[in-house]
């Protein structure tokens, strides 16, 4: 498998953000996802909460095979300066997660834009559906006519010019 579609299979969609599972990350790089939780809990300041982060129980409840860490694209990239000799997988690694990420994107976006038509839809059929019945709208004539005017006053009008 290619590492974009690698990527994109595994990657999360967690707190508003695109982010790889320790293991996915570890296997991408041919490392054991222990060595990468150490690597962080070792360089704290340096691993930002936003960038690196565990998962709560709630979250490893949604997803199977829960890992414990997960990493954005850009706590990934901090892995570079961190992990001699692994930069070159590194760097074939950032291009495929932004990749899998703007897939993700374009997906979460199109997903919104589906519901709010359905809900446009929705609005549409209850009309059309009320409409039929009868018992929404009460019958109107045809043409114009303001509601101001007492019932019958334009054929009184119309009677006085003839006359």
């Amino acid at each position: 498998m290619s590492a974009p579609v690698e990527v994109l299979s595994r990657l999360l969609w967690i707190r508003d953000t695109a982010a790889l599972p320790d293991q996915a990350l570890a296997d991408q790089l041919g490392l054991e996802s222990k060595a990468l939780t150490a690597l962080v809990q070792a360089h704290p300041e340096r691993f930002h909460e936003a960038l690196v982060f565990s998962l709560t129980a709630e979250e490893r409840q949604k997803i199977p095979a829960a890992p414990v860490l997960a990493f954005t694209e850009a706590g990934a990239a901090l892995l570079t300066g961190l992990l001699p000799g692994k930069e070159p997988a590194l760097l074939r690694l950032l291009p495929a997660f932004a990749e899998a990420r703007h897939v993700l994107t374009a997906q979460a976006e199109l997903s919104a834009r589906v519901t709010s038509l359905e809900q446009k839809l929705d609005l549409v059929m209850k009309a059309l559906q009320g409409e039929e019945d009868g018992d929404t709208h009460a019958e109107r004539p045809i043409g114009f006519v303001p509601e101001d005017l007492p019932k019958g006053l334009k054929a009184r009008q119309r009677t006085a010019k003839k006359g």
